[in-house]
C-alpha cells in the first residue's frame, strides 16, 4: 500500500452543522430533531491509506447525504442511548454497513450515540481482502448492505476497533510504513471478520481453490514468506493475498500442521522478535509501546498480557532485567 500517512484531527461538534463532516470527505444534511444542546466530537485519524472516524454526539438526529464521493465507507455503532435506523431498517451495536462511493446515506439516531467509520479505496480494499469468496469479488462492495455479524463475531469487533483506536488516540509520533501499513489492515479485518460471518458459508474448497497443496507445504510457505519480510510484521490478509489462500484454508493448514492458528502462530513469532530487541537494549534507549506498535500490537494492554502469558514476566522485566545483568558483567 503506498501513499503511506499519518494524521490526527480532533472536531467539536457544538451544533447539527458540525456534523456534515460525519466522514472526512462526507457532505451530510442533519436535521436536530428535538430542542437541546448538540455536543460531542468527530476525530479523524489517517493511517496509511485509510481514513478512520470516531464520532460521539448527544442528540436525535436524522443524517442523509453522501458519505464519500470516491471511496467505501465501512461503518458500524459502537454505542448507543436509542434506537438507530439505516435506509430505514434497524440498526444495532457491532451491525456492519457498507457505503459504496456516492451511494446515499440515510439514517436516524434517537439518542447519545458512539460510531466507528473506515474509509478506503477500493484496490487498497481488495489487496486486503486475499481469496476470500463473496468479499474478493469488487462487485460486492458496489451495493450498499447492512449486514448483522454472528454476535461474538460483532463483539470481537468491536473489541479489537476500541482497542485500536484507544492506542492510536494516545500515539503523538508517527509509526513506520510497516507499521502504518500492519495497523491498516488490522483495522480492516476486524470489519472484515464481522462480515464473513453475516454472509452464507464458503464452498468448500482445497488450500489453494483448484490446485492441490498440502498443509504442511503451505506452513512452510509462510514462514518462508516471513523470513524474506526483513523483520516487519506481516498480517494475516497480506498472507492470504500473496498465496492466493482463503482465511479459513490458511487456518486449516497451521491448526493441522502446528495444532495453532496462523494468526496465534504469527503472533508469537513477532512476540519472540519484541523479546530479543528488549535483551539488547537498555531502558534509556526504547520505548516499549511504540516497539509493540512497530511489531503489530496497537494496543498496549493487550500486548501486555499476550507477553505476559507467553513469556511468564511483563515485557518491563525482560528490560530490566537484562539491564541488571549487562551491568552486573
Amino acid at each position: 500500500m503506498d501513499r503511506k500517512t499519518w494524521s490526527k484531527e480532533i472536531v467539536p461538534i457544538n451544533g447539527p452543522e458540525d456534523l456534515r463532516e460525519t466522514t472526512r470527505g462526507s457532505d451530510v444534511e442533519i436535521v436536530q430533531l428535538k430542542p437541546g444542546k448538540l455536543v460531542g466530537s468527530i476525530k479523524h485519524f489517517g493511517v496509511g491509506t485509510l481514513v478512520i472516524t470516531l464520532g460521539r454526539f448527544s442528540a436525535e438526529i436524522r443524517m442523509r447525504g453522501t458519505l464519500h464521493q470516491e471511496k467505501i465507507v465501512l461503518g458500524t455503532i459502537l454505542d448507543s442511548a436509542g434506537l438507530s435506523t439505516q435506509w430505514w431498517k434497524d440498526v444495532q451495536v457491532g451491525d456492519v454497513g457498507v457505503f459504496p462511493a456516492c451511494v446515499e446515506f440515510d439514517a436516524i439516531h434517537t439518542g447519545r450515540t458512539a460510531y466507528l467509520t473506515v474509509s478506503i479505496a477500493l484496490p487498497d480494499l481488495l489487496s486486503v481482502l486475499g481469496d476470500e469468496e463473496y468479499l474478493a469479488d469488487p462487485g460486492f462492495w458496489k451495493t450498499k448492505r447492512l449486514c448483522n455479524p454472528d454476535p461474538r463475531a460483532g463483539a470481537d469487533m468491536l473489541q479489537r476497533l476500541i482497542g485500536i483506536i484507544a492506542g492510536i488516540e494516545h500515539k503523538f509520533s508517527a509509526p513506520s510504513d510497516r507499521a502504518a501499513d500492519f495497523l491498516q489492515r488490522s483495522i480492516v479485518e476486524s470489519f472484515v471478520l464481522a462480515l464473513m460471518s453475516a454472509l452464507p458459508p464458503a464452498r468448500a474448497r482445497s488450500y489453494t481453490g483448484a490446485r492441490t497443496r498440502t498443509g504442511a507445504r503451505l506452513v512452510s510457505e509462510t514462514e518462508d514468506y516471513i523470513d524474506a519480510s526483513d523483520g516487519r510484521p506481516v498480517h494475516i490478509s497480506e498472507l492470504c493475498r500473496v498465496l492466493k489462500v482463503s482465511r479459513r484454508s490458511l487456518h486449516r493448514a497451521f491448526t493441522d500442521t502446528l495444532g495453532i492458528g496462523p494468526a496465534a502462530y504469527l503472533r508469537r513469532r513477532r512476540l519472540s522478535v519484541i523479546r530479543s530487541i528488549l535483551s539488547r537494549c537498555d531502558t534509556a534507549t526504547i520505548s516499549i509501546g511504540d516497539l509493540a506498535l512497530e511489531y503489530g500490537f496497537p494496543e498496549t494492554g493487550r500486548f501486555a498480557a499476550y507477553y505476559r502469558a507467553h513469556f511468564g514476566e511483563m515485557p518491563s522485566e525482560t528490560l530490566r532485567s537484562r539491564s541488571v545483568t549487562r551491568i552486573i558483567r
